[in-house]
């Protein structure tokens, strides 16, 4: 099926795919590439978050914790995607585990605030120092340039900047996702006629 115009790559419908960085010359090659990566990635974040026993959206509020410091309960739901209980019972466990607390708000004695315990400040920490180290070890099996040329991963990061961007931007207009697949599995030859909601 071609989604957007974008057909897979002959060598991929086959099932033998491309083995080589250089070889992936046209942008449905680049996608299947992009998506192994998400796959890895997703794989990696379960197995780093269930090395300290939480879940990959717990592990995630830590994350946001790390980066942006104490936020509201309201804000953490936000950040996860999760309704108003839902945010209450996660940070309900990570408090239990020790690795998250419960503060005053300083502005407003009606209100409380999220941060991180000693303990979840040391598991996050090392976990994206574990990230960051990995990410260098591939970086340093793909070629040296990588590794010794500056400007060059300054675009490299530019260039995942921008694609994150873009996919975050996305997913935010559901309506024109379930649209799109909608009408894609609607126009497959063994399509039964009903939708992706049944």
């Amino acid at each position: 099926m071609t989604v957007s115009g974008v057909d897979r790559p002959a060598g991929d419908r086959a099932g033998g795919g491309v083995e080589h960085v250089h070889q992936a010359t046209d942008m449905g090659e680049i996608a299947r590439r992009l998506r192994q990566l998400i796959v890895a990635s997703d794989e990696y974040r379960r197995t780093m978050a269930s090395a300290i026993e939480v879940s990959t959206t717990e592990a995630a509020v830590l994350g946001q914790l790390l980066h942006e410091g104490p936020l509201t309960p309201t804000l953490v739901a936000a950040r996860a995607g999760l309704t108003a209980g839902s945010a209450t019972s996660l940070i309900d466990r990570l408090a239990t585990a020790g690795l998250v607390e419960r503060t005053p708000h300083p502005d407003d004695r009606r209100r409380v605030l999220v941060e991180l315990t000693p303990r979840g400040l040391s598991a996050i920490e090392t976990m994206f120092a574990l990230f960051a180290s990995d990410i260098d070890e591939a970086l340093g099996r793909i070629g040296p340039r990588l590794v010794d040329d500056v400007e060059l991963r300054g675009s490299l990061a530019d260039l995942l900047s921008e694609m994150a961007a873009s996919l975050r931007s996305h997913a935010t207009n559901a309506g024109r996702l379930r649209t799109t697949l909608e009408e894609a599995t609607a126009e497959s030859p063994d399509s039964s006629g009903g939708n992706l909601g049944a």
